[in-house]
């Protein structure tokens, strides 16, 4: 990223050093006021394309937010098109004597009023769309979790009848519903205590109350699955 922001600035200062080139050797009147007020408006442009492609495209940012950037970048872009052909016009007006200062400084006010406003507009829409994603993302690590320790549980104990409970009570978890919710945090939390005493139980020996602490955890993911339903 840092080698693409060198060649947007060095292209920037391609682009500001042609235009120069350009009003400077084609023999216009320079004492007019439209040829500066021209000139300084393009270079304004050349310059704002730096702050335009850092907001659009921010530093350690992801493929997504490069892509919802774009829209901005392109809006800075064209900024930079429009005013450039409205400069050589402003300049070449004013050489004939036929643009007056009022004007040419209200027009390229104008354009970067606009660009401004749609660049605005854009970096809103972007910045909606990151919260709407972020309020939608759901939080599933606990149930998942939960659902492969289960699992791995079933293999910790040589029961046959304590590895059926726990077969069952694996495959209920897995296909409970996995959001999580500040509105259900107290019922979690007490369906990963009692997960946790029962694993502790199942690596006893003689796996000691796994069977009562298997039935209780099964009415804990019963309570956290009505709690998480009712939610909804």
């Amino acid at each position: 990223m840092k080698n693409i922001r060198t060649q947007v600035v060095a292209v920037l200062l391609i682009v500001a050093a042609l235009f120069s080139a350009a009003v400077f050797l084609i023999p216009f009147d320079k004492g007019e006021p439209a040829f500066w007020i021209g000139y300084i408006a393009e270079l304004a442009a050349v310059i704002l394309q730096i702050p335009v492609f850092k907001l659009a495209y921010p530093v350690g940012s992801d493929l997504k937010s490069k892509v919802l950037g774009y829209p901005l970048f392109k809006i800075g872009v064209s900024y930079l098109v429009v005013q450039t052909i409205l400069s050589f016009v402003l300049i070449a007006l004013g050489s004939s004597g036929n643009m007056p200062a009022w004007l040419a400084a209200l027009l390229c006010l104008l354009v970067l009023g606009f660009a401004l406003l749609f660049g605005m507009s854009a970096n809103m829409a972007r910045t909606a769309i990151t919260n709407l994603e972020t309020a939608a993302a759901v939080d599933t690590k606990l149930m998942k979790s939960l659902a492969l320790r289960a699992q791995n549980l079933v293999t910790k104990t040589n029961n046959p009848t304590l590895q059926s409970e726990l077969r069952k009570l694996a495959e209920k978890i897995t296909y409970s519903d996995p959001v999580s919710s500040p509105a259900i945090a107290d019922s979690e939390y007490r369906l990963s205590t009692l997960f946790g005493q029962l694993e502790a139980a199942v690596s006893t020996p003689q796996g000691a109350g796994a069977m009562d602490l298997c039935k209780s955890v099964n009415i804990a993911l019963d309570d956290r699955n009505a709690a998480c339903k009712a939610s909804k």
